[in-house]
């Protein structure tokens, strides 16, 4: 199961997994997605809509996952001096308790075969916030602890959690992150990454290797995915 295929990583997930002989049970919050139009031409990919704030009835009649990856993600910018009870929890919803309320809802429904993964993705902002970025940092590091904490709690059944810590990846949300930012200080903040900024691809590939029984000996882990960047921290 892939939650957010309708997003540029999470449908280039999708397609990774499908392009090596597996199947993929999708969620999508808004079905206007030429990215999930590709997807839905292809065999072995099954698609529901899911708003997080809403239950995930799809999981009804729903076979037990050898797999679940968590791409679901908002990004606000808001200096601190401006934070508001509105905005910081509308970003904890869809980054932090998205996760930790499907996570429950597949243990108690008995929804993950023994030796499943589960992979959530996270961003350095996590352990290196930005300016504005002080919800959206909290929330990515709260999911990181959780998948830890996750970890432990499934190890009884050998299923692995991990979490792919990602640097800027071109995408949608990458340019909404760059609405408040002048062209000059755009241009500083992708020469501070030695391999360039990133692309979907360059996540779905390390997220297929923790699914895989490659890294079958890999749990509670967190892997950087930064193209070289803190390098230069």
């Amino acid at each position: 199961m892939v939650t957010g295929v309708s997003s540029a990583i999470g449908a280039e997930i999708a397609q990774t997994i499908l392009k090596l002989g597996g199947t993929v049970v999708g969620t999508y919050r808004s079905s206007d997605s030429v990215l999930l139009e590709q997807l839905s031409t292809q065999g072995g990919f099954e698609s529901f809509h899911w708003d997080v704030f809403a239950e995930p009835h799809f999981l009804e009649g729903q076979q037990a996952f050898d797999a679940w990856v968590h791409c679901i993600g908002a990004i606000h910018p808001q200096p601190i001096k401006y934070l508001n009870k509105e905005g910081s929890e509308a970003l904890f919803q869809v980054n932090y308790f998205s996760a930790t309320r499907m996570a429950s809802l597949l243990m108690k429904q008995n929804l993950l075969l023994p030796k499943a993964s589960i992979v959530f993705l996270s961003s350095v902002s996590s352990h290196y916030p930005y300016r504005g970025g002080a919800a959206y940092a909290s929330s990515k590091a709260a999911l990181e602890t959780f998948a830890k904490a996750l970890a432990l709690e499934l190890s009884t059944k050998q299923i692995r959690v991990n979490t792919l810590v990602c640097g800027l990846v071109r995408s949608p949300m990458f340019d909404a992150s760059k609405a408040p930012y002048s062209a000059a200080e755009i241009e500083a903040m992708e020469a501070r990454y030695p391999l360039g900024i990133g692309t979907p691809s360059d996540v779905a590939k390390p997220c297929a290797f923790l699914l895989s029984d490659y890294a079958a000996w890999i749990s509670g882990a967190q892997l950087l995915l930064d193209g070289g960047l803190m390098l230069n921290v």
